[in-house]
């Protein structure tokens, strides 16, 4: 499985989800450097586990607030917490906004990591706040819009292309847990 970045073509996020990274961010690096405060100068495992659980959890939280999606030329790609999947426009039956409010891409042909649900696009997955903003429907119909223009693209048909996303700041987030936790094996009493 490929392991990569995502760029390029029209990026659909929610504005919230702009803050709420910013805040994320801040919170649990903020939080863990008192646990490392504590591992480092008060010679406390606890404040190493501290920082390690919080950079881990921040990490996750991270790459949920980073959820996307990227309208290019040819395809579609739906960056989600962990996987992108890239949809040629060609192999769209349909996007979607469920009774929920959750935007979903369903490809023509039943996939298999998706159980024939199709693709939930995980940073328009419906909240209160979209009920009132309309987010899911705005990105929905300006999806179609790319959909329709892209068909015609060369390499609008093909198969979904799966991979893992990369984010500088969550890995570094996740990689930093891990020395912490190593620390307070080695370092802690």
């Amino acid at each position: 499985m490929e392991y990569g970045r995502v760029t390029g073509g029209r990026v659909l996020r929610r504005r919230s989800f702009r803050v709420l990274a910013l805040l994320v961010l801040a919170l649990f690096c903020g939080g863990s450097v008192l646990g490392l405060y504590d591992g480092l100068w008060r010679d406390e495992r606890d404040g190493w586990f501290a920082a390690a659980l919080l950079l881990a959890a921040g990490s996750f939280a991270y790459r949920i607030t980073r959820s996307r999606v990227h309208a290019g030329e040819s395809s579609l790609t739906v960056v989600n917490p962990l996987f992108s999947y890239e949809v040629p426009y060609g192999s769209i039956h349909r996007i979607e906004v469920s009774g929920s409010g959750s935007l979903t891409v369903l490809p023509k042909e039943r996939v298999a990591d998706t159980e024939g649900e199709g693709y939930l696009v995980v940073g328009f997955a419906g909240s209160l706040l979209d009920r009132f903003f309309k987010t899911s429907d705005k990105a929905a119909a300006e999806l179609k819009k790319y959909r329709s223009r892209g068909r015609r693209a060369p390499g609008a048909d093909g198969p979904v292309h799966r991979k893992v996303v990369a984010d500088v700041v969550a890995d570094a987030m996740l990689l930093t847990a891990a020395v912490c936790a190593l620390c307070a094996l080695v370092f802690g009493r």
